[in-house]
C-alpha cells in the first residue's frame, strides 16, 4: 500500500502542533506538492542535516478530536522525523547542488530542475515544510537514520559537485533512471496545483515521442537485417541439400509471405 508525502509552503519553521489545536485548516490554501512512498530527489536537494526535526505522531491531529485520542492511545509519545527550511536557504541549496544533480541525471532534465527552483521561489515561503507523518515508524529510529544519511550525502555536493554522493543519493538517481519513462516530473519533483506547467509537460512529451520514434526505427532496421540473414542462410541450405534453384525460390516465397503477413498485422494493430 502506497503512502503520500507532501511538500508545503509554511508560515512557521515547524509543523503545526495538534496538541495546541493548530492542525485544522493549517494547510488550506497553501501551495502543496504531493509524492508517493518516499521524498523525490529535488525535494531532498533543499534540505540539510540541521533541518531534521521531530513531532509526536499523535499531534498530526488536533487535541480533543477522536482521531487524536486514537493516535495517542496507539502511539503514546512516539515521534516521527520531518524536514523544514527557510525559503532562502532552500533556494541557495538548489543553486549549489544543481551541477552535481543535473550532471548525474542528464542535461535534458535541467529545464525541470530550473523550473522547480522557480516554483519554490514563487509559491513557497517563508518556509518549506516536508510532511512525512505517513512514514512514521513508531519512533524506532529507522526512518530518521535513513533521513540523516540522505541529508549528509546531499550536503557533500555543496562543496564539490563531482564528489561521490553516497548510496542513498545514488539510489534515488538509479531508481529515477529505471522509471523515468513513466513520468519524470512526478518522480523527480511531485505534482500539485499548477505544477508541472503545460510547457514542461509538453517538453517531456515531445522528447518521449522522439525517443519512441527513434527506437521504433532502430528496431525496424534490426528486424530487416534479421530477415535478410535468415533468407540467405535458408537459401544456401536449400541449394546445398538439393543442388537445385527451385528450392531457393520456394524459400524466398515463403519468407516473403511471412514478412508481408507480419507487416499487415502491425499496421492493423
Amino acid at each position: 500500500m502506497s503512502v503520500r508525502l507532501y511538500l508545503d509552503s509554511a508560515l512557521e519553521p515547524r509543523t503545526p502542533d495538534g496538541s495546541a489545536g493548530e492542525r485544522a485548516g493549517s494547510f488550506d490554501g497553501a501551495m502543496e506538492l504531493e509524492a508517493k512512498n518516499w521524498p523525490p530527489l529535488l525535494w531532498w536537494a533543499m534540505f540539510g542535516p540541521g533541518d531534521l526535526m521531530e513531532a509526536r505522531i499523535a499531534d498530526t491531529e488536533d487535541a480533543g478530536t477522536e482521531e487524536h485520542a486514537e493516535l495517542l492511545s496507539e502511539w503514546g509519545d512516539a515521534t516521527y522525523p520531518y524536514l523544514v527550511v527557510d525559503q532562502r536557504t532552500a533556494l541557495s541549496r538548489l543553486h549549489a547542488r544543481r551541477q552535481g544533480l543535473v550532471g548525474r541525471l542528464g542535461e535534458r532534465y535541467s529545464p525541470l530542475y530550473d523550473e522547480f527552483a522557480g516554483l519554490i521561489e514563487a509559491r513557497f515561503g517563508p518556509y518549506v515544510l516536508l510532511r512525512t507523518e505517513a512514514l512514521a515508524d513508531g519512533g524506532d529510529g529507522g526512518i530518521r537514520l535513513l533521513f540523516e544519511e540522505t541529508l549528509s550525502e546531499m550536503e557533500r555536493l555543496d562543496a564539490d559537485p563531482t564528489t561521490t554522493a553516497g548510496r542513498r543519493v545514488d539510489g534515488l538517481i538509479s531508481d529515477f533512471q529505471r522509471w523515468q519513462h513513466m513520468d519524470p516530473v512526478w518522480l523527480l519533483a511531485g505534482a500539485g496545483d499548477g505544477w508541472p506547467s503545460a510547457a514542461l509537460r509538453e517538453h517531456f512529451a515531445a522528447n518521449s515521442g522522439r525517443r519512441s520514434s527513434s527506437g521504433g526505427s532502430g528496431r525496424s532496421t534490426a528486424v530487416g537485417w534479421l530477415w535478410g540473414v535468415l533468407f540467405v542462410v535458408c537459401a544456401i541450405g536449400a541449394y546445398w541439400l538439393t543442388e537445385h534453384v527451385w528450392p531457393v525460390v520456394t524459400v524466398g516465397a515463403v519468407l516473403a509471405v511471412v514478412v508481408v503477413a507480419r507487416f499487415v498485422r502491425q499496421r492493423q494493430g
